[in-house]
């Protein structure tokens, strides 16, 4: 395994996720795409060995793991030590049908894992003359990983392959999927709400994240009232698209002829004592958690990272 090769698309120092990570999450990441990865994508993987490999300490390690994992979206099985990269196939497609079943024997080395069903029903990166042979080969080879699916769960999946967007789209949908208000503690409908994404301008795009930044620290949301699904805030039943009208921020009560001018309420060390930051809050931050303009880009990079 050693001797397969690996590609490393020079086009990850410009990723927008990738230049969340630290340096030495950036070096994690690196180790995993090149050291101990397969021809597929998904791969045992032992974290024991990375620490020897990379001269880290395992709690260092762990916690940089855990970051990397988050921010790229990678998916991983502590129970059978495996990890599942959702991209691969964008990086490194295979050129022919030999190329597919040839890379599909890295499954034998692979234990049961629930990393699978994913990793069998996703195509949205392989070429399109190459899916039959994917499919066909799981179906045949490896009748019991290979996920079953019905007719209209064929149909949905292409449909979703035909709205694939671009990684900055795929990145300004997530910033809204995470900064749109959760109703009961869950955000449902997360399908409907991208074919709707993708259906936007990309001008109208810019708007909606400055809208649902808006409607997020609404005083109807942070009271709890009347919270819609995502897909439905974007475009509901009848047609209409609510986001639009939160595309001006909630007007604040004026008391004695002034509006109140909140202040940063960032947590900061100075000198022996932790204070708030004290700078004037961004008008575009929450009224229930204001920020200055510094802090809350950093706000809005930590959030796309959970």
């Amino acid at each position: 395994m050693a001797a397969r090769f690996r590609k490393i698309d020079p086009r990850i120092w410009t990723d927008e996720r990738f230049r969340l990570l630290k340096a030495e999450e950036q070096r994690i990441a690196l180790y995993i795409l090149t050291a101990q990865s397969n021809r597929i994508g998904l791969f045992t993987f032992s974290p024991g060995k990375t620490c020897e490999d990379l001269g880290t300490l395992p709690l260092t390690f762990r916690k940089g793991f855990q970051k990397v994992c988050q921010t790229l979206h990678w998916e991983w099985d502590a129970d059978t030590r495996v990890i599942y990269l959702p991209t691969w196939w964008r990086y490194n497609q295979p050129e022919n049908a030999n190329n597919v079943i040839g890379n599909l024997k890295d499954l034998d080395d692979l234990p049961e894992t629930p990393l699978l069903e994913q990793f069998s029903s996703n195509t949205a990166y392989l070429p399109e003359g190459l899916i039959e042979t994917f499919t066909q080969t799981l179906a045949k080879r490896y009748p019991q990983r290979s996920l079953k699916r019905s007719p209209s769960q064929e149909q949905e999946q292409e449909q979703e392959q035909e709205q694939d967007a671009p990684p900055a789209v795929d990145h300004e949908f997530e910033l809204f999927w995470k900064n749109y208000p959760m109703r009961n503690g869950k955000r449902l409908g997360r399908s409907e709400a991208v074919q709707k994404w993708n259906r936007l301008k990309t001008d109208d795009r810019k708007q909606v994240l400055i809208a649902v930044r808006h409607y997020a620290s609404s005083k109807l949301v942070t009271e709890g009232m009347g919270i819609k699904d995502p897909h439905r805030w974007l475009k509901n039943g009848k047609g209409n698209e609510p986001w639009r009208d939160w595309i001006e921020p909630e007007k604040l009560p004026v008391l004695n002829g002034h509006r109140p001018s909140p202040i940063c309420r960032k947590r900061l060390q100075k000198g022996e004592f932790i204070q708030d930051c004290g700078a004037l809050a961004d008008p575009q931050s929450r009224p229930n958690d204001p920020r200055c303009s510094e802090h809350l880009v950093r706000q809005m990079q930590e959030v796309t990272t959970c």
